[in-house]
């Protein structure tokens, strides 16, 4: 059976956007072991074809989509209250595939996955990100937070789910799931200002899964000696606003320093000057 839900925009708009996808080729796409999104661009628009749309993770079935509902409505009260959410305005759903209609975020991903080994890109995004405003920093991580405890799972592990455009900022997208706590899967509830700690030195240049996927050693091996003591410069400068942003939203110094001591990342922290 077919589900629909509109919220802020028009039904004819959104089954047309959907219907014209079908005869489109994807902008952006996205794999995991469970789920296959399509990505299609519009001028104010993106939307999202997903397989298993009717799970919100690999466990937690919504054959109703009752989850997703309560997702689109707590991303538009977020948006209300000037949090920086890309919120979900339609979705369609039948035998499993679906689509879901967004506004378009503004600027460009923080970082894009597949130019990370681009020099002339890497070195673009590191020295704009440096001259970004203390301000963007600060509100990246109170919105961090804001997310987090209303029960919204970011997943960090993409640096390409979040945008940064000069007028407004960071942007988050791909909110489409909460937290496990809500699920039941945990008592444990996800408190903003801890995964803050974690998600917050994110605009910083460096691999989230360097046990993975280890982009920076090839690229920083390319550079020239001028280029690299830019690239380790103008990173400093977002770590240290990133690390100010912590701060001025009240984040523990000790949660702080557990991120930075973390095993993963300081391999890749030391050979970027940032420990």
């Amino acid at each position: 059976m077919a589900i629909e839900r509109c919220f802020n925009i028009d039904p004819q708009t959104a089954r047309r956007l959907i219907n014209e996808t079908k005869h489109m080729t994807n902008d952006k796409s996205g794999e995991s072991n469970f789920y296959q999104t399509k990505t299609y661009l519009f001028d104010e628009y993106a939307v999202l074809r997903m397989q298993n749309m009717l799970y919100r993770n690999v466990s937690t079935s919504d054959a109703d989509l009752k989850h997703l509902e309560n997702i689109a409505m707590t991303l538009l009260d977020l948006q209300a209250t000037g949090i920086n959410v890309v919120p979900i305005l339609a979705y369609q759903c039948d035998n499993g595939t679906g689509y879901m209609v967004q506004p378009r975020a503004k600027g460009a991903e923080l970082y894009d996955r597949e130019k990370m080994n681009d020099p002339t890109y890497v070195l673009s995004r590191v020295a704009m990100l440096a001259a970004a405003p203390q301000v963007h920093y600060d509100r990246f991580v109170a919105d961090i937070i804001a997310i987090v405890d209303a029960g919204i799972l970011i997943d960090f592990m993409g640096k390409d789910n979040f945008f940064y455009d000069a007028s407004c900022g960071f942007q988050f997208i791909d909110l489409n799931a909460h937290d496990d706590h809500v699920y039941g899967l945990t008592d444990m509830k996800p408190q903003g200002k801890q995964v803050a700690a974690f998600g917050g030195f994110l605009p910083c240049y460096y691999d989230i899964a360097s046990h993975y996927r280890d982009t920076v050693t090839s690229l920083l091996a390319s550079l020239t000696a001028a280029q690299r003591t830019a690239l380790i410069q103008n990173n400093k400068a977002i770590f240290e606003q990133c690390k100010s942003a912590l701060v001025h939203n009240g984040v523990e110094q000790q949660a702080i320093n557990d991120m930075l001591s973390h095993e993963r990342f300081i391999p890749q922290k030391q050979v970027l000057g940032l420990v």
